[in-house]
């Protein structure tokens, strides 16, 4: 069985290796060549658009005014930019490397790579109500769904009939940037359909192509059944992981109860492996549970002892402390994770996060653990070179809108927007006394998770999940009433320096207003704080050099 599954990953690897948008990938890649000046949107500029797509053998409108006036070649080149075919720096874009490396990569490595470039590919929404990529996938899983159903049709309105039809059930929850998939206009159809026969995932004649097939499997949302077990939820949360799982198993938890829910997910996380246990153990933490006990009992066990201490540990930090062993334990956990979850590049920025002056003492650190897969880590990272890496560092500048203040700060991209806020009130001297909330592209909003709002936990994602590159930014509010706005732009992304203590401002300009506080007169400057940078920097160290 083992056999045949290998042999089907890797017949549908090559499909997704001879797709057209593959070919046109690489034609597109081959025409940058050393490189071309793009938009700041990372898009080719609209005198350079025409030539592209001939390049490509797509015909071009008389006028361009930017290289989305050409929907096949915007298509193609975000597919290719996704794909690892073209990268874009400094206003620039490259074909790359990587564009030839398809042909070598596992085929468990190009099916996700291929799906990812699909995602980003398929021209869901416009202008400042895109989706965001979770939207994204959710919306080509509701297409792909819809053309499983509707057969090989060439009708948007068969599509979009069956759309709607999707959108009054509790499995597809249509999200706010792709409801215009209820109401495709013929050439909207038309070029979607194009974009997935293209990829290889859509017949010509017969609806979903094997490869559609296992691209639908993997963005489905997760179906929860009230009676299931909890090895089966996981099992199901795993293939798609949910941004927001507890609406999701709601039903899984009402009938088992909170209490019996939390026994059997930590039963549960107690034999499984890094990537599941942690899985299990964030459901349990979430659970409205009337008695800590079973924390205290997963708090003496081998493997969930650390973490079962960390949740004890922020419900009640007064009475207990995570020690140096603890610390390190995580620290390998989520370095493990990244090696397991197949991100390269964060498995070495989570190694750089470990104690140790330098590489060696580091997978040192990680042999001594005494993580379940301390030695097989410490095997991936001698033979990855991350001895000798750097460490990323990201530039950001922090902006106060409309007052005039701003802060440089460099910081380290495995801190979570938890971290980011922390950083914030610190060089802008905000008491906290106040919610805050983030805001990124398409809407998305992060805040802590007991705030009372419909938000992504922001201590569970990383700042290199919201600056994915150089230019990237999303806004802060601080004090919901007096609505203090910050701009956050990632100005550069840089290699760290060995002995240098993050995050650390390294410049600004303007005082900080006084929190709380209102102008002398009307029109008046409001009361500020002096901007002080060596202060700064030692409130910066005392407050992440704590736990």
């Amino acid at each position: 069985m083992m056999n045949a599954q290998l042999r089907t990953t890797a017949a549908l690897a090559d499909v997704a290796r001879s797709c057209r948008l593959v070919t046109s990938a690489r034609t597109l890649a081959a025409w940058l060549g050393p490189g071309r000046a793009v938009t700041p949107a990372g898009m080719p500029k609209p005198s350079d658009a025409p030539e592209a797509a001939a390049t490509l053998g797509v015909p071009a409108p008389r006028r361009v005014r930017r290289a989305a006036d050409i929907p096949e070649l915007a298509a193609v080149w975000r597919f290719a930019r996704a794909g690892g075919f073209v990268t874009t720096d400094g206003g620039r874009g490259h074909g790359a490397a990587a564009e030839a490396d398809w042909a070598k990569l596992p085929s468990e490595t190009v099916l996700p790579r291929w799906l990812d470039a699909l995602s980003a590919a398929v021209p869901f929404g416009a202008g400042t109500d895109r989706p965001v990529d979770d939207e994204r996938a959710t919306c080509l899983a509701v297409l792909l769904s819809a053309f499983s159903t509707a057969g090989g049709t060439r009708d948007a309105g068969d599509v979009s009939a069956r759309i709607l039809e999707m959108a009054h059930t509790d499995q597809w929850r249509l999200p706010y940037g792709c409801s215009f998939l209820r109401t495709l206009e013929e050439h909207e159809f038309d070029h979607l359909r194009t974009v997935l026969v293209d990829a290889g995932a859509v017949d010509d004649d017969r609806g979903l192509t094997p490869l559609g097939i296992w691209a639908l499997e993997r963005l489905r949302p997760a179906r929860i059944e009230p009676r299931m077990s909890a090895a089966d939820l996981l099992a199901e949360l795993e293939r798609r992981p949910p941004l927001d799982p507890y609406p999701v198993i709601w039903s899984w938890t009402e009938l088992q109860g909170p209490d019996a829910a939390l026994r059997a997910l930590l039963a549960e996380a107690d034999r499984a492996g890094t990537l599941r246990r942690r899985l299990a153990l964030e459901l349990a933490a979430g659970l409205p549970v009337h008695s800590d006990e079973p924390w205290h009992r997963a708090a003496t066990h081998a493997v969930l002892g650390p973490p079962a201490r960390r949740i004890l540990w922020h419900d009640d930090p007064t009475e207990r402390n995570l020690g140096s062993q603890d610390l390190l334990w995580l620290a390998v956990d989520d370095c493990a994770a990244a090696w397991l979850g197949d991100d390269t590049a964060r498995v070495l920025e989570q190694f750089h996060d470990l104690p140790g002056a330098d590489g060696p003492e580091r997978l040192t650190a990680v042999r001594t653990s005494g993580h379940p897969d301390a030695a097989a880590l410490a095997d991936h990272l001698t033979r990855s070179g991350a001895e000798q890496s750097q460490p990323s560092v990201y530039q950001l500048k922090i902006s106060l809108t409309g007052y005039g203040a701003w802060r440089r700060v460099l910081v380290r991209p495995t801190l979570t927007l938890g971290d980011l806020h922390e950083v914030i009130r610190t060089v802008l001297e905000w008491d906290d006394d106040h919610l805050h909330l983030f805001q990124g592209p398409g809407r998305r909003t992060y805040a802590p998770a007991w705030c009372d709002l419909d938000a992504v936990d922001e201590d569970a994602v990383l700042l290199a999940d919201v600056f994915p590159r150089k230019g990237s930014s999303l806004s802060y509010t601080y004090d919901l009433g007096d609505c203090w706005r910050h701009e956050i732009t990632c100005q550069k992304i840089l290699a760290g320096g060995p002995g240098t203590a993050y995050p650390v401002c390294t410049a600004g300009q303007g005082d900080s207003p006084v929190e709380d506080s209102a102008p002398e007169h009307v029109y008046g400057p409001y009361p500020t704080t002096p901007f002080l940078i060596d202060d700064v920097n030692e409130r910066l160290i005392l407050r992440f050099s704590s736990n």
